[in-house]
């Protein structure tokens, strides 16, 4: 039973490959080029471990929040190996993946070069307000403490996501949050 993870959210491309529950594989690739380099290490992934989408259970994908192009690209492939093959897909924000390694109701956010995406998580890991962006500046005064953090833990993600629901591929949707300023 092998399990494909898909985060195309930020400037790192992730793809894993679970089987049975454990990682067996890992690439990462620093660049911002995911239209360039998906396909060609998710064919690597596969191949390397004699893997074929038929050998799939499941697939997870990180959907956000994150650049237009970034998520899309992972939430697109997601979207048409699990409606191609037939194959469960489960989806998590990246944001919902950092607050698994926390037990208590928390803000968290990542950081890009111009502020921070937050989202505001319960104990249960549940969304409790909708994901927002804040720049530095709003960053630096905002009046509640924003746990900063970058590095999920893929085996937290599996396990919450085990017994989550499966979606139906056609409803799988990226989160975009970012203030767009026009005219400053």
């Amino acid at each position: 039973m092998y399990t494909l993870f898909i985060d195309t959210h930020y400037i790192s491309l992730h793809l894993a490959l679970f089987k049975d529950g454990l990682v067996i594989e890992e690439i990462k690739k620093e660049d911002v080029k995911h239209s360039t380099y998906f396909i060609p290490l998710l064919k690597e992934l596969l191949e390397k471990n004699d893997v074929t989408f038929d050998d799939l259970s499941g697939i997870i994908v990180v959907n956000g929040p994150g650049s237009f192009t970034g998520v899309r690209i992972g939430v697109v492939v997601a979207k048409m190996i699990s409606y191609c093959k037939n194959i469960p897909v489960k989806a998590i924000s990246y944001l919902q993946a950092l607050s698994l390694k926390y037990d208590n109701d928390l803000l968290i956010g990542i950081k890009d070069r111009n502020g921070a995406f937050v989202g505001s998580f319960n104990r249960d890991h549940d969304l409790v307000l909708d994901y927002f962006y804040l720049s530095n500046k709003e960053l630096e005064s905002y009046p509640k403490k924003i746990k900063l953090d970058e590095e999920i833990n893929l085996d937290m993600v599996y396990k919450y996501l085990k017994n989550k629901e499966d979606i139906d591929p056609h409803l799988l949707k990226p989160i975009y949050v970012k203030k767009i300023e026009v005219g400053k």
